[in-house]
C-alpha cells in the first residue's frame, strides 16, 4: 500500500458516527472517497461553508466526516459528474473508514482458486433455459414500484417481496432465503444453494435492490436500469439453476443488497459479519445496470478495484459460452458494492452495461424507465447466460443423472405407448 499521510487528527473515540434519520438535526458519518472527486464533494458540503476535515489520504482514497444528509446529494452529484453510482463508501467508525485505505491493496484471498473451464456440457443444457421475456416482467415489477430508496416504506416492502419470491422458485429444503437486517427498513435478501463438496467456499452473486433520485424517500425513482436491471439478471440465474436441478460443489449465494446507493452500506454490512464469522468468499461477480446498450460493445468489464486473474476468467466465459462482445473500462472508487469485497481480498468482478461515456443519462431521475431500453430485456438476457455460466465454472456442480426432466418424459411417453398397447390388445382378445 502507497504510504498513507496524515492531514488532520480525529479521535475514534469522541467522534461516534450517527444512524440515519430523517431529521434535521445535523448527524456525522465517516466516508471513504476518491481522491479524484474532492472537488465534487466539496461542492456539495461547503454549501453552508462547514468544509469538511481530511483525516487521513493517500494517492488514490481520502477519509473525511461529514454530515449524513449530505449523502444523498453527493451521490447524485458523483453520478452527474464523475459517472459513478454511489463513488463513495459510509463507515460505522473511523477505524473502519482508515481500513478503506487498503483498498489499493487488499489482502490475499484465502483460497487459491482454479479458474480452469471444464463444465461445458452444463453450461450448455442451462443457458437455452434463460427466459428473456421473464427478466422484462421482473424489471417491471420492480420499476412499477414508487421508489426502492432504503429508507422508504416501499424500499422495505420490496426486500419482502424479493424474499418471498425467491422462495417459491423451489421447493427444496436445502435452498435457503433469509434477509439480512443492517439496521435501515430496507434489508438486503440472500439466497443460498449449499455446496455439496466444498460448502465452507462461497461464491457470491449480487446486484443492489435500492432506488434513488433527487428527494430521497419522497422521489420518483423507478430504477428500470439502476438496479432493477441488475436484480432482474440475478433473479433469472437463480431461477434458471434451481429449475435445472444444478448442485453445485460450492455454495452460491444471490446476494440483493440494501443502501448501495448511500455508500455501499448493505455490502459493507455483509462483508463485515462474513469477516467475523470466518466465512470465506472465493469470488464475486456484481450486475449493476445491465439492460441500457449504449455502447458498440456489448459486455464491458470494469478493471480497476477488480481482480485481474477473475476478470480474465469472465472475459474467457463470455467468449466460451456467449455470444457477446466485450471490452474493458474503469468506473472509479467504490463505484458498485464489488467494492466492498474487493477491499477484503476476495476477487471481485463487474461486468457492465457500457463503457461510462456512453451511459444510461436517466438513471437516478424519473426518466429511468424501460422504455429506455426499448421495453425488451435482450440486453440484460446476455448478462443472465454470462451469470450461469461463473456459477456453474466457478462453484462447479452437476446437474441430475441424464437431465431427469428430459428422462421423465421419456418414461411418461413409453408408459402412454404401453398403455394404449395394453388397451389394444384387450380390445383384440374381446372381439375375439
Amino acid at each position: 500500500m502507497r504510504r498513507s499521510i496524515l492531514i488532520g487528527l480525529v479521535l475514534a473515540s469522541s467522534i461516534p458516527a450517527s444512524a440515519d434519520t430523517d431529521s434535521d438535526t445535523p448527524r456525522q458519518t465517516y466516508i471513504s472517497i476518491g481522491a479524484d472527486a474532492l472537488r465534487t464533494l466539496y461542492e456539495v458540503t461547503n454549501r453552508d461553508h462547514s468544509v469538511p476535515s481530511i483525516a487521513l489520504m493517500n494517492n488514490r482514497v481520502v477519509v473525511l466526516r461529514i454530515d449524513t444528509r449530505e449523502l444523498e446529494p453527493l451521490s447524485e452529484a458523483m453520478h452527474l459528474e464523475r459517472h459513478r453510482c454511489g463513488g463513495f463508501m459510509a463507515h460505522d467508525s473511523l477505524s473502519d473508514a482508515f481500513g478503506a485505505l487498503a483498498a489499493d491493496a487488499p489482502p490475499p484471498p484465502r483460497t487459491a482458486v482454479d479458474y480452469t473451464i471444464d463444465r461445458g456440457d452444463v453450461v450448455r443444457a442451462v443457458l437455452p433455459r434463460i427466459r428473456e421475456d421473464d427478466i422484462l416482467a421482473t424489471i417491471r415489477s420492480l420499476s412499477s414500484r414508487k421508489n426502492r430508496y432504503y429508507l422508504s416504506e416501499s424500499g422495505a416492502a420490496v426486500s419482502s417481496w424479493l424474499r418471498d419470491r425467491w422462495r417459491g422458485f423451489t421447493d427444496r429444503s436445502d435452498v435457503t432465503v433469509e434477509l439480512f437486517d443492517q439496521g435501515y427498513p430496507q434489508k438486503s435478501v440472500i439466497l443460498t444453494i449449499p455446496g455439496t463438496t466444498k460448502p465452507d467456499e462461497v461464491v457470491v452473486i449480487g446486484g443492489h435492490l435500492d432506488s434513488i433520485a433527487p428527494g430521497g424517500a419522497k422521489s420518483d425513482a423507478p430504477g428500470a436500469d439502476d438496479d432493477a436491471s441488475g436484480i432482474a439478471t440475478l433473479d433469472q440465474i437463480a431461477r434458471t439453476l434451481l429449475a435445472a436441478g444444478f448442485r453445485p460443489e460450492r455454495t452460491i449465494q444471490f446476494m440483493a443488497y440494501a443502501a448501495e446507493e448511500v455508500g455501499l452500506r448493505g455490502s459493507q454490512a455483509i462483508v463485515r459479519e462474513y469477516r467475523r464469522r470466518g466465512i470465506n468468499v472465493v469470488g464475486v461477480l456484481q450486475l449493476d445496470m445491465t439492460n441500457y446498450q449504449g455502447s458498440d460493445r456489448d459486455i464491458w468489464l470494469i478493471d480497476d478495484f477488480t481482480s485481474p486473474a477473475q476478470n480474465r476468467f469472465v472475459a474467457e466465459l463470455i467468449e466460451r459460452y456467449t455470444t457477446a462482445t466485450w471490452g474493458v473500462d474503469r468506473c472509479g472508487y467504490a463505484c458498485s458494492d464489488h467494492a466492498s469485497w474487493h477491499r477484503a481480498g476476495v476477487p471481485a468482478s463487474m461486468p457492465h452495461e457500457t463503457r461510462s461515456r456512453d451511459r444510461n443519462r436517466h438513471i437516478h431521475s424519473p426518466r429511468d424507465t424501460l422504455e429506455v431500453s426499448s421495453n425488451n430485456a435482450a440486453h440484460a438476457a446476455k448478462f443472465a447466460r454470462l451469470g450461469a455460466a461463473y456459477a456453474i465454472e466457478l462453484a462447479k456442480g452437476t446437474l441430475p443423472p441424464a437431465d431427469s426432466e428430459t428422462s421423465n418424459a421419456i418414461w411418461k411417453a413409453l408408459a402412454l405407448l404401453f398403455a394404449a398397447a395394453a388397451l389394444a390388445l384387450s380390445r383384440m382378445r374381446s372381439i375375439g
